[in-house]
């Protein structure tokens, strides 16, 4: 099967900076009104319209992929959600015949790291399956926008203090992240098992044949 031509990040970028719009407005509206008036927020709309989709790159570019799991499953070792699809996923989704999928696929690893290297093979077999693809896309979403709303946190409050905000409104910005931070959390895991789960409930109901190398 072939793969997708289209970048599912790329495609995320709007929701990620719609997100950073909504952050702003938050924090400009509810937690800070008293650092700007209505001419100058007219104009500070007017350039975050340019400056955010920089600013969304570059927040979401500092830190690795390895990084981000990191931050959305709280564990150092063997983050990446592939890592459990045959020991843990797998099993616990009601489409998936362990038995037809091992007879499809092959043997099944049990160490996370093989599971993860396996996984993403079969992975790479059906990409271009719409579940697959929609799956994989929200799981980027999500996690970038955890890593996100996770630098904010400490950012935020420090440009407040930075303009004389009062301690309250820092505090109540620090907070807002966090939440926003642990909600993103909790939807790139579940987004990622269903992406994980998506790829092995394709393969547990048809054998896939790999595509040969190109010379």
């Amino acid at each position: 099967m072939k793969t997708r031509s289209g970048d599912p990040k790329a495609a995320n970028i709007k929701w990620l900076v719609m997100l950073a719009l909504l952050d702003a407005a938050a924090v400009l509206l509810f937690v800070a009104p008293e650092l700007v008036d209505a001419g100058k927020l007219a104009i500070m709309r007017a350039g975050a319209a340019a400056v955010l989709p920089v600013v969304v790159l570059l927040l979401t570019g500092l830190l690795s992929h390895k990084v981000k799991a990191r931050l959305v499953y709280w564990k150092t070792a063997n983050p990446l959600p592939g890592s459990a699809a045959f020991t843990k996923h797998a099993p616990a989704d009601a489409r998936i015949d362990m038995k037809a999928l091992a007879k499809n696929v092959g043997v099944l690893p049990a160490d996370p790291g093989e599971q993860n290297v396996k996984w993403y093979k079969l992975y790479r077999m059906v990409s271009d399956d719409p579940a697959v693809a929609h799956a994989h896309k929200l799981h980027l979403m999500y996690r970038d926008m955890a890593a996100m709303s996770l630098l904010l946190m400490p950012l935020v409050p420090a440009a407040l203090w930075y303009f004389g905000a009062p301690p309250s409104s820092r505090w109540i910005a620090g907070g807002l992240f966090a939440l926003q931070y642990v909600v993103c959390a909790i939807g790139a895991r579940h987004s990622g098992t269903r992406f994980v789960c998506n790829v092995l409930a394709f393969h547990s109901t048809t054998k896939v044949k790999a595509t040969p190398a190109s010379p």
